[in-house]
């Protein structure tokens, strides 16, 4: 039986489980690029700390617990299940920081979003933007920007029913990118 899903700073110790549920979620929708991680791409998983919080964003992840079968002596399974990154906009964001213009005051972008697919549609994805949004303003964010591809339509939908809006696209290898925006 599942537990209660809690939201939580990830840890450099988190950084293979967050490379699995990176790549089962990204396959899922057909939008896992299996060259560029090759070329390094996830290398920023490895250590959480320095590339997230110290450079000033943050990584949360959605964890659940697992109590097992009652009737055995059976250990409880913690599992990542979700997981988003803030980090400032700036050389280490990936393609939405081109939307962000002078005057917008200080900008973040929302990445790493995924949720398992045996989690979706549990209020996971939510949850994590929300955290994220509120890590955002603490930080003395004012802008958040973040994209998605064309083929994930689930999170266009959530990303939109926070108030993102869909400024741009861009081509990146075979995928069409979207880049979405708000103002905090």
């Amino acid at each position: 039986m599942s537990g209660e899903i809690a939201i939580r700073r990830a840890t450099t110790d988190d950084a293979q489980r967050l490379r699995e549920l990176n790549e089962v979620a990204l396959r899922q929708v057909d939008a896992y690029a299996e060259d560029a991680v090759e070329e390094g791409m996830d290398e920023d998983l490895e250590d959480i700390e320095a590339n997230y919080v110290e450079a000033g964003g943050d990584f949360f992840v959605a964890e659940t617990v697992d109590d097992g079968d009652a009737s055995t002596d059976s250990t409880t399974d913690r599992r990542i299940v979700g997981m988003g990154a803030l980090e400032p906009v700036g050389a280490g964001t990936f393609q939405a920081d081109r939307i962000v213009h002078d005057g917008d005051g200080p900008a973040a972008e929302i990445t790493r979003m995924r949720v398992a697919p045996d989690h979706q549609r549990r209020g996971i994805g939510t949850r994590l933007v929300e955290r994220l949004e509120e890590r955002a303003r603490e930080l003395g964010y004012e802008v958040l920007v973040l994209d998605t591809t064309a083929r994930q339509t689930g999170a266009q939908r959530l990303y939109e029913s926070f108030g993102y809006e869909q400024r741009d696209s861009v081509e990146w290898r075979e995928y069409e990118v979207l880049l979405y925006k708000k103002t905090l």
